[in-house]
C-alpha cells in the first residue's frame, strides 16, 4: 500500500510540475506576444510618421519610412493588409489624377514610384484585395517591375514608356490609353487585362499571355509578339503594321478592322480568328502560317511589294 501512495503522489507531483512549468511558459510566451506586437506597432507608427514628412529635402525620409513599413510587412505577415491600404493611400494622394490628362504624363515622384515597387512585390499578393490606385495617375518611364504582381490595378492613362515589366502578373490589369511604347512585357500575364487605345509602339511582348485580353484601338505598331498568346485576343481596330508576330497564337482572336500590313504571321495561329483575306493581303507569312477558312493567303513576297509598302 505504500508503495502505492508514494508512487500516487510521485504522479500528482509530476503533473503539477508539469502545470506549473506550462503555466509559466504561456505565461512567457504571453509576454513575449505582447512585447513583439508592441515592438511592431511602434516600428508602424514610426514608419507612418516618416511617410508624413513633406517636402523636397525629406524624401530620404519618406523612403526610409516606405522600406520600413516594407519590412514590417515581410515580419508580420498579420500586418500586411494595413500596410497595403497604407501605401496605396500614400500613391493615390500624391500622385492625383488632373481633370485633364496631359498629352504626355509626367514622372510620379521617386517615393510614390518606390511604393509602388514595394507593393508589386508584397509577400502575400493573393491574401488582399486588388491595388487600389483609383483617381490616380501614375508616371512610371522605364520603372523596373519586373516580377511585379500588379493584378487588378488600375493604371489608365499611366506612362510606362521603356518600363521593364517582364513576367510581371498584369492579369485584370486596366490599361485603356497607357503609354507602353518601348516597354518590356517578356513573359508578363496580361490575360483579361484591358488595352483598349494603349500605345505599344515597338513594345516587346514576346511570350506575353494576352488571353482575352482587350486590345482595341490598341497601336502595336513594330510591337514583336514572338510565341505571344492572343487567343480570344480582342484586337478590333488595332494597329499591328510592321509587328512580329513569329508563332503567336491567335486563335479566336478578333481582328476586326485591325491593321496588319508588312506584319510578320510566320508561323502564326490565326484558326477561327476574325479577319477578311483584305487585312492579310500585305502580311508576310509562310506555309506554316494557319488562317481561317476562306481567308485566302497573299503571294510569296506580296507584303514587299512597292503597294504595300505604300499602305
Amino acid at each position: 500500500m505504500s508503495v502505492l501512495l508514494v508512487a500516487v503522489g510521485l504522479y500528482l507531483t509530476n503533473n503539477f510540475n508539469r502545470d506549473q512549468i506550462r503555466l509559466q511558459r504561456d505565461s512567457t510566451n504571453a509576454q513575449r506576444d505582447l512585447a513583439l506586437k508592441g515592438q511592431r506597432a511602434d516600428r508602424f507608427v514610426a514608419a507612418v510618421d516618416q511617410l508624413g514628412q513633406e517636402g523636397t529635402d525629406r524624401l530620404s525620409i519618406r523612403l526610409g519610412g516606405i522600406y520600413a513599413l516594407e519590412t514590417l510587412m515581410k515580419d508580420s505577415p498579420e500586418d500586411e493588409n494595413t500596410v497595403i491600404e497604407v501605401l496605396c493611400a500614400f500613391v493615390r494622394t500624391h500622385s492625383p489624377r488632373p481633370r485633364t490628362i496631359p498629352r504626355q504624363v509626367p514622372d510620379s515622384p521617386a517615393d510614390v514610384r518606390a511604393a509602388i515597387s514595394v507593393l508589386g512585390r508584397r509577400p502575400n499578393p493573393y491574401s488582399h484585395a486588388y491595388l487600389d490606385f483609383r483617381n490616380a495617375l501614375l508616371g512610371l518611364h522605364d520603372a523596373d517591375l519586373q516580377g511585379a504582381d500588379l493584378s487588378g490595378t488600375n493604371l489608365a492613362d499611366a506612362n510606362l514608356t521603356g518600363a521593364f515589366v517582364i513576367g510581371a502578373n498584369l492579369r485584370f490589369v486596366s490599361l485603356t490609353d497607357a503609354n507602353l511604347t518601348g516597354a518590356f512585357l517578356t513573359d508578363a500575364n496580361l490575360t483579361d487585362a484591358n488595352l483598349a487605345g494603349a500605345n505599344l509602339t515597338d513594345a516587346g511582348l514576346n511570350k506575353t499571355y494576352l488571353t482575352r485580353t482587350k486590345l482595341i484601338n490598341a497601336n502595336l505598331t513594330g510591337a514583336a509578339l514572338y510565341l505571344a498568346k492572343l487567343t480570344e485576343a480582342n484586337l478590333a481596330g488595332a494597329n499591328l503594321t510592321g509587328a512580329t508576330l513569329f508563332y503567336a497564337d491567335l486563335t479566336n482572336a478578333n481582328l476586326t478592322g485591325a491593321k496588319l500590313t508588312r506584319a510578320n504571321l510566320t508561323g502564326a495561329n490565326l484558326t477561327r480568328a476574325n479577319l477578311t483575306s483584305g487585312q492579310v493581303a500585305c502580311s508576310r507569312m509562310d506555309a506554316s502560317t494557319r488562317l481561317p477558312n476562306g481567308v485566302v493567303r497573299p503571294a510569296e513576297g506580296a507584303w514587299n511589294s512597292t503597294e504595300c509598302k505604300n499602305k
